[in-house]
């Protein structure tokens, strides 16, 4: 039995240590691979998608301010951008109220979010870029009406520049 311990201790102890770092040399480039490569792949992923219009993109204007208008702002932006200036006009949608909004409301404007989600579908649009000025409550609302739909891009209004920016998709895992 002395010649199998001495066999274990001498060949298969730095054999196995031999096996070890070979084998942990893999496990830690997957483990970084899956770390900070799917990081830098979803930051380049976002970036990019960030400037794909879609084959049929779609505007949607939610407009729930009780004074002011942001068609006009968001026609500006929308001519400025290559991306967007060619939505036709059967492919912008709008969503207006020039009242203050109360919780009663929220039926209603339920109800005319899902007739809108219908014309969308209808359109055939499979990038829509929504524009939304208003509380932040209904804003929940549009979200998850929207959530499902294949791409929905979000826009917000720079305070400071007036302008709006592509602030990306709704959903980031959408296939």
């Amino acid at each position: 039995m002395y010649w199998l311990k001495d066999f274990i201790n001498n060949v298969l102890g730095p054999v196995s240590i031999i096996i070890g770092i070979i084998t942990i040399i893999p496990v830690l480039l997957t483990w970084w691979e899956v770390t900070f490569g799917r990081r830098r792949r979803h930051s380049l992923w976002f970036r990019e998608v960030r400037n794909v219009p879609g084959e049929r993109p779609g505007l949607f204007i939610v407009d729930l301010l009780e004074k002011g208008n942001i068609a006009n702002d968001v026609e500006h932006y929308r001519q400025q951008h290559e991306q967007l200036k060619g939505i036709s006009a059967d492919r912008i949608f709008k969503v207006n109220r020039k009242k203050e909004l109360f919780p009663n409301d929220m039926p209603e404007i339920a109800r005319e979010l899902r007739q809108v989600t219908e014309n969308i579908i209808e359109a055939g649009v499979d990038t829509l870029h929504l524009f939304y000025a208003g509380p932040v409550t209904p804003m929940a609302l549009v979200g998850a009406e929207f959530a499902n739909v294949r791409r929905v891009f979000l826009y917000q209004r720079n305070r400071e520049t007036g302008m709006y920016e592509n602030w990306g998709p709704l959903r980031h895992n959408f296939s």
